[in-house]
């Protein structure tokens, strides 16, 4: 049996339908089977369907399927803990991450290999492909408590839906930080890479669709707090912090919900006894003070009224994007790191 040429490696926890689509399309890539493995970490998945799923793929090499292995966390550690058990075991000497929401296009593996040797198979480098949501799903599927995923360019989050480094690079690195339990460790193990000498090479041609995730509403508005992680990531690499809206906002959404909050802050008020006439402190009125709060707060209006069905669910929407500013703030005030 030839060595593979890269592993493939698979974090999963109770998606049996999703990791089912995911390994369909796995065996469907035009390097053909022999050429790769791929390693499971099951998180201690409840669901006991993702085990039956995984000792039926484990078996089906000699018919001509997968070279698959999978092992099992005893407790959810979160995914950083389950990737680097899982490419600590890998043979290849390239190790493509994908996530169990995922489905890769036939010439993922291919286009990644591609584009690997064309930079001469260096050890100092990692490869980022393209993301779409999954054109089954994506938009018929899609509802204001969903999710899923766009990565048209390179960086600077290296989202693991998508991406593959050497083995090496994995060994000198130490994989994944795991005391980032459940955000920012895909992109703290990419600026560690860069800060390491790699540099980083667009796999065009290797796409990826990812699935539209069906939430709960309190789950979509839960998740936000999960962010409290990714402050530690931008304190650790300055570098990164480049890539901050006006140099301070993790996305445009916040700048522009610090905006929309400046024009209520300067909304009009009459003078009254003892109060200046003029300058910020003074009665706000007029045509200059309504355009310059319209200005400010057009962006966010826009978003909240705009957000997939209208203005109806804009309180709603608000709700969850102060929930990612406030986790966003604690874990800037604990790691003292400028941001919001």
């Amino acid at each position: 049996m030839p060595d593979p040429a890269v592993t493939v490696v698979v974090p999963t926890r109770d998606r049996p339908a999703r990791l089912t689509r995911l390994l369909a399309g796995l065996r469907a890539q035009t390097v053909g089977v022999d050429a790769f493995e791929v390693v499971v970490c099951d998180d201690a998945s409840t669901d006991p369907a993702v085990a039956e799923i995984l000792q039926a793929a484990a078996g089906e090499h000699d018919r001509g399927g997968l070279r698959l292995r999978a092992s099992r966390n005893d407790r959810a550690r979160g995914p950083a803990v389950a990737r680097n058990a899982a490419w600590r075991n890998a043979r290849a000497p390239l190790v493509a991450f994908i996530d169990d929401d995922c489905v890769p296009t036939p010439r993922w593996l291919e286009a990644l290999l591609d584009a690997w040797g064309a930079v001469g198979r260096t050890d100092a480098a990692l490869l980022q492909g393209p993301v779409d949501p999954d054109p089954g799903e994506f938009p018929q599927a899609q509802t204001p408590f969903s999710t899923t995923l766009w990565v048209h360019d390179a960086g600077p989050r290296f989202e693991t839906a998508n991406i593959a480094y050497p083995r090496a690079l994995l060994e000198r690195l130490d994989g994944f930080d795991e005391s980032l339990v459940i955000a920012g460790e895909d992109t703290d193990l990419g600026w560690r890479a860069i800060e390491a000498g790699a540099d980083v090479v667009w796999a065009g041609d290797a796409l990826v669709h990812h699935g539209v995730i069906a939430q709960t509403p309190w789950a979509r508005l839960a998740k936000g707090w999960r962010w409290r992680f990714v402050p530690a990531v931008y304190a650790r690499h300055p570098g990164l912090r480049d890539e901050l809206v006006v140099g301070v906002f993790w996305t445009v959404w916040h700048w522009w919900l610090f905006r929309a909050a400046l024009a209520l802050a300067l909304r009009p008020r009459a003078p009254g006894p003892g109060r200046p006439t003029a300058g910020l402190r003074g009665p706000r009125r007029g045509i200059g003070w309504s355009f310059l709060r319209w200005l400010l707060a057009f962006p966010y209006v826009r978003r909240l009224t705009h957000y997939r069905t209208g203005p109806l669910l804009a309180p709603y929407r608000l709700a969850c994007d102060l929930v990612e500013v406030a986790a966003i703030g604690v874990g800037a005030v604990r790691h003292r790191v400028p941001m919001i």
